[in-house]
């Protein structure tokens, strides 16, 4: 991320100095524009609103001071530092009542500058990903929400029928992928979350063309998302077709068969839910693979809420004994009975794991429905339940045992689990809780490489798969793997493996 800066200043040489020191933080700053007055700069300014205004106290026609005042009018959250003299201070402090940050007093050495900007681009950044993280909470909270709208669940209703009210033409699609194990693919079980991720950027990135700021797309479960379009922001140029477009993309890139299922307009709760309805009933009798216990949702709610009541019993053993006792009485049932419980059993274990524990590797698990119906007796179902049963104790119990992980161990799980966002030093030295210089330290001691380093060959090994394995852009790949910036992942690609992405992709269709 690059802060935006602009410059106001009447003298050309100040000015021109400053443009210089700016250079030697390109990385963090661009600045967008300059001024010899005031005037001038705020009439720029509002064309573009900057993160940082750099300005003398005295101008023409307009003041510093003045600046300061119009900018806090306005209600832009531009941070501001005056350059004054010594002489001008005392009345400079005067501007803390218009939001002024900071102070550089004439004549100033570099390093004076440079602190400053040091500083406030770490304000920055850290204000960004905090309204980042606002902005995801409640991203998350509202998908959830219209998540147990549509399967049935309690909700807030009212919030669900404002959310519905925003899309004036709101329709409702299931899209669902069958297997991430395609033949002319060699993908594992690992690549499945990256799979995901990839589709949702895919998908992300054409329905914004086609739909823009009016689309939520979120997953149901590991294989299945709902869509919510506004027809009323459609673009004209958006073809009739555009599902099959996306399908064609998502097979295209990723070689993922796409399936897609319109339920028509939806204006309310009750809508969503009757829509999942028929998605089930049309799904069981195309591909057999939705059971009558799922549109039973209070019985998967309550069964969900009994399984969380052992979560939390501080009897670690508790959550064994009361899984292998409702194995054993299903073992009792007869076998259509048994299917039924088994699929709700199974079914509330993977919801779950996909709302308290999305870092488990079985939230990637689909149900095998077919299996379960292929089963003739009970002790055959019990025995498909079982291989839910086991993992879901094997990960509960390695979830356990990582709370008593050393430091390290945790941070390479945190950045295996985070890379695609933002993991620096600073975000996994606070996810173990660590001094982040101390954390530093600690790591290179017993991993042999920085955290950086760590990260960057962690990203470059998931880019050689996208690379290796789909047909995604060169920038859809960096951004899924966490660089935002195509240039710089190209050199650190380039850097880490000796060849640059394209290269690199000729080589692997070679062999």
């Amino acid at each position: 991320m690059k802060g935006k800066m602009f410059i106001a200043e009447d003298q050309p040489n100040f000015r021109k100095g400053l443009r210089r020191l700016v250079g030697k933080r390109s990385a963090e700053w661009v600045v967008m524009g300059e001024a010899g007055n005031g005037r001038d700069a705020l009439l720029m300014m509002e064309k573009c609103v900057p993160d940082l205004l750099l300005t003398d106290i005295r101008m023409p026609h307009i003041d510093g001071l003045r600046l300061a005042e119009e900018i806090r009018n306005r209600g832009w959250l531009t941070k501001i530092v005056l350059v004054t003299g010594f002489k001008d201070f005392t009345y400079a402090q005067s501007a803390v009542k218009f939001g002024v940050l900071d102070f550089i007093t004439k004549p100033c050495v570099e390093s004076d500058i440079l602190c400053v900007l040091d500083r406030i681009y770490v304000q920055l950044i850290k204000e960004s990903q905090s309204q980042l993280l606002v902005e995801g909470w409640k991203r998350q909270h509202e998908d959830s929400e219209l998540r147990s709208a549509i399967m049935g669940m309690p909700c807030n209703g009212e919030e669900v029928d404002a959310l519905l009210k925003r899309m004036k033409q709101c329709e409702l699609h299931f899209l669902r992928v069958p297997t991430y194990f395609p033949p002319e693919k060699h993908y594992s079980d690992q690549d499945v979350p990256l799979l995901q991720f990839a589709f949702s950027n895919i998908a992300g990135e054409q329905l914004n063309k086609w739909f823009p700021g009016g689309f939520r797309l979120f997953p149901l479960n590991a294989s299945e998302w709902a869509l919510l379009v506004d027809r009323s922001v459609s673009r004209q140029d958006t073809s009739s077709s555009w599902l099959q477009l996306l399908t064609d993309s998502v097979h295209h890139y990723l070689r993922l068969v796409l399936e897609c299922n319109g339920q028509g307009q939806c204006a309310s709760t009750e809508d969503l839910h009757q829509g999942y309805r028929r998605y089930c009933r049309e799904g069981y009798k195309h591909h057999g693979s939705v059971n009558e216990s799922l549109l039973n949702q209070t019985a998967l709610y309550e069964k969900e809420k009994e399984i969380v009541s052992w979560l939390m019993s501080e009897d670690n053993s508790l959550l064994s004994r009361e899984m292998q006792g409702q194995a054993l009485r299903i073992c009792y049932l007869p076998p259509q009975s048994a299917k039924i419980e088994a699929l709700l059993l199974a079914a509330a274990i993977l919801r779950l794991v996909q709302v308290q524990f999305p870092e488990w590797q079985m939230i990637v698990r689909p149900i095998e429905w077919d299996s379960v119906y292929k089963c003739t007796t009970s002790e055959e179902i019990v025995a498909w339940l079982k291989g839910y049963i086991n993992e879901f104790l094997q990960s509960h119990n390695n979830w356990l045992a990582s709370k008593n992980d050393n430091p390290v161990k945790q941070a390479i799980r945190f950045i295996e689990e985070s890379y695609m966002g933002v993991c620096g030093l600073a975000e996994v030295a606070a996810h173990v809780h660590l001094n982040p210089s101390y954390f530093s330290n600690l790591f290179k001691k017993e991993i042999g490489e920085s955290v950086t380093v760590y990260v960057q060959n962690l990203r470059v090994q998931k880019a050689k798969l996208l690379l290796k394995s789909t047909e995604m852009k060169i920038f859809e790949i960096s951004e899924a793997t966490g660089f935002n910036d195509s240039n710089y992942f190209t050199h650190m690609f380039n850097k880490i493996a000796g060849v640059s992405p394209k290269e690199y992709r000729k080589q692997m269709a070679g062999q």
